[in-house]
């Protein structure tokens, strides 16, 4: 409660001035899962968990949607276009945004969202003239196509339960709804439809039980109801079995092509489930496509192929079978577990541990290349959870069971295991390797964390010289499920377990050979921490170290104190008042010092000693998919931000990229520069803390400042005194503090 009203309060005194510190927000997803298509005569219209995208058939192009360009619902499970060429998407989190194609813009429908029901899906729209009509977890929706408003609302039908889902409604004189709980349709004559009794109500089939109904629709005057038992037509309440060929499948979907009728239905096999297409012309069979991925939806005889929304992407079939799958590029899977970027640029993030692990996806900044053990027979496993980068250029990933992967900088793939290393695995199982995180220290030399070492060597290290030392955590006898590791400016290596509320740290000295001068020890309650669970690391600029817990940011300074190797000379603890009480995740160190933390409650910028709160950003004023983040990185040369959720990798700018090395590439933009409100001149390529002035073009200054500190200013326009320059040429002078290195350069103002 005390998270939620501190983020509300956030909001409310903070106003827009986070709208300048994270910018150009994107969010790239796997939209591999479907669960909704529609072909608007030209290209096909698909939701997924990740997002929608639009596939025009001409050629072959994809226009993506997601929460960074409007698209707020997620997952997207119903799609239409309405009268008035706006296509309406439904999600699994009961927002509907409809897109104006013409401008590009979205709006939202939000009531079905807030109203509070405990589900609150959009299972699947129908069009009638200028009504749309929603199938909801809980009723039934009819709103107005122009105005967005609703005409009504029901919820309960007939003696069904109220609230009970709805997957499916039919309507030409009378309204026919398809629910979890039976088949309500509506009398004839009566208009309150929010009268139980203005419904009649059909539970069982007689021969059959009591069924779930998934569809109703009609075809050639006949109409036809879809339950999990198989489809049958009806009049009057009585029931009739469609086709034999259908007994015992789960009806879901139909659609019309021409005088054929195509069924789409799931059918159990040992073990799960599958799904066929099946076509009837009137009620003989003519062809069927079986043994399909679970498949949700269909565009029947386009182009002679038959497209399907399935979990494996949008299926294309022909008389053969399938004949493809198209999705657009992506990562494999909207997993994320360690995110990292290499010298070039490149980045790369793991997936996750055991079965859920997809290998390990890499983004070179236009497309997107994925590593798994089909695609890539060297791998010893998919089940990568950790990335890191070190100084020479490599990228090294930790495995569930595997030891680690080195990505060398030119691409070749080597990997570490119990067979070709020294290390050991869990006691139980010595070649099931587990490594938790890999560091580098100031001579090169690699350090590998063992989540779980059966020999007790819980830190490793490798040299440059390819010679391996084991060291043991003589205060964690017994420990395993090691996790976090960082190496500060001394080489000392600071680690974590969470089944401990303490922090590790050791020092081999230099002399790897000879454990007779290594320091250790640890930090807990006793030296001022918090008592709490430690869930993340990081050494910022100043050396300091920066640890997550359970209750908030504590600072441990005056690191090398733990080399004197004494008693009383303990590191200095610190807390970070404006993240008290949250539970922290992750935490990133900007260009600038500043600290970018992932907590339950949504991302926190701080300043650089933690004084001062200087954004907050969650579900509600930004793209965020989720307001709890686990898992962040950072491409500090572009001042870009990754976090990994649930349903994408989300990543934006920010004021801080690392700062240039000289003027020689400094510039403004946009040119020229329109002052307005809340309009903002960028100036990019500055050095390292920049003192910024600007001049008319008689030389006089109109306006000085600072930059935050890395490559990027901004100007919004004004002079010192508050008011807005006049049309003109200016001069922009740039130097550092010492005013030994200047530049400068002209630029224009219109109004």
């Amino acid at each position: 409660m005390l998270k939620t009203i501190f983020a509300l309060l956030l909001m409310i005194f903070t106003g827009n001035i986070f709208a300048q510190e994270a910018y150009d927000w994107r969010i790239y997803s796997n939209k591999k899962n479907l669960s909704a298509i529609h072909f608007d005569g030209v290209s096909i219209w698909a939701g997924s968990d990740g997002g929608a995208y639009r596939f025009t058939l001409q050629d072959s192009s994809f226009t993506e949607f997601t929460k960074a360009a409007g698209l707020n619902g997620s997952a997207v499970t119903a799609i239409i276009i309405d009268n008035q060429n706006k296509v309406w998407f439904g999600s699994k989190n009961g927002i509907i945004d409809v897109y104006e194609q013409e401008t590009g813009t979205f709006k939202r429908i939000m009531a079905i969202s807030n109203s509070g029901k405990p589900q609150k899906g959009i299972n699947n729209f129908v069009l009638y003239g200028d009504t749309v009509v929603v199938s909801t977890d809980f009723g039934v929706s009819l709103i107005n196509s122009k105005t967005l408003n609703f005409y009504d609302s029901f919820i309960k039908f007939g003696n069904i339960a109220a609230n009970t889902k709805v997957n499916s409604v039919y309507r030409d004189s009378r309204f026919y709804v398809a629910t979890q709980g039976g088949l309500a349709v509506q009398k004839v004559g009566t208009t309150n439809l929010n009268d139980p009794e203005a419904w009649d109500v059909y539970q069982s089939i007689p021969s059959v039980g009591t069924v779930s109904f998934q569809l109703v629709t009609a075809d050639n005057g006949i109409y036809l109801a879809g339950t999990n038992k198989g489809l049958y037509s009806f009049s009057n309440g009585v029931f009739t079995l469609f086709s034999a060929d259908l007994n015992n499948k789960t009806i879901k979907k139909f659609a019309k092509a021409g005088s054929n009728s195509y069924f789409l239905s799931d059918y159990s096999i040992p073990g799960g489930s599958r799904s066929s297409i099946d076509v009837f012309n009137g009620t003989t069979k003519i062809k069927s496509v079986t043994d399909l991925p679970t498949t949700v939806d269909l565009i029947p005889e386009l182009n002679s192929f038959l497209y399907a929304a399935s979990t494996e992407g949008l299926l294309k079939i022909n008389d053969v079978g399938i004949t493809g799958a198209i999705q657009p590029n992506a990562p494999s899977a909207n997993i994320f577990s360690g995110i990292t970027v290499d010298l070039n640029g490149n980045l790369y993030s793991a997936s996750g541990r055991d079965v859920s692990g997809k290998g390990f996806y890499k983004y070179d900044g236009n497309s997107w290349t994925n590593y798994d053990v089909v695609s890539t027979p060297l791998l010893p496993t998919n089940a990568y959870y950790n990335a890191s980068t070190t100084p020479d250029g490599s990228v090294y990933l930790g495995s569930y069971g595997r030891g680690l992967l080195r990505i060398k900088p030119d691409g070749s793939l080597i990997p570490y295991t119990t067979q070709n290393t020294p290390l050991v695995g869990i006691s139980t199982d010595p070649s099931f390797l587990v490594v938790a995180a890999v560091k580098s220290d100031s001579k090169g030399n690699l350090w590998i964390l063992n989540f779980d070492a059966g020999n007790r060597k819980t830190l490793n290290m490798l040299t440059t010289d390819s010679t391996w030392y084991g060291f043991e955590n003589s205060f964690g006898i017994g420990l395993t499920n090691y996790s976090t590791l960082e190496i500060d400016q001394n080489d000392v290596k600071w680690f974590t377990t969470p089944l401990r509320n303490s922090l590790f740290y050791y020092s081999e000295k230099g002399t790897p050979a000879n454990t007779a001068d290594d320091i250790s020890g640890q930090l807990n309650e006793s030296n001022g921490m918090n008592g709490q669970k430690i869930n993340a690391l990081a050494l910022d600029k100043r050396g300091d170290l920066w640890v997550g817990t359970d209750l908030g940011v504590q600072i441990i300074t005056s690191l090398s104190t733990v080399l004197q190797n004494s008693s009383t000379a303990k590191p200095r603890v610190s807390t970070v008042f404006s993240l008290r009480q949250q539970r922290i995740n992750s935490i990133v160190v900007d260009p600038v010092n500043r600290k970018w933390v992932g907590t339950d409650a949504g991302l926190f910028l701080v300043s650089s000693d933690g004084t001062s709160l200087i954004a907050f950003y969650d579900v509600t004023n930004s793209p965020l998919l989720a307001n709890e983040i686990t898992i962040m990185g950072s491409d500090p040369k572009e001042g870009k931000i990754f976090i990994g959720q649930t349903g994408g990798l989300i990543s934006f700018k920010t004021q801080a990229p690392s700062p240039n090395t000289d003027y020689s590439n400094l510039y403004t933009y946009p040119s020229p520069f329109r002052p307005s409100n809340g309009s903002m001149m960028t100036i990019d390529g500055l050095i390292k803390e920049s003192d910024i002035i600007i001049l008319d073009i008689a030389g006089n200054k109109v306006k000085s400042f600072s930059s935050p500190g890395g490559r990027v200013a901004n100007w919004d326009g004004r002079d010192d005194n508050g008011n807005v320059v006049s049309t003109g040429v200016y001069i922009l002078v740039a130097s550092d503090k010492e005013g030994n290195t200047v530049s400068k350069i002209k630029f224009s103002v219109v109004r």
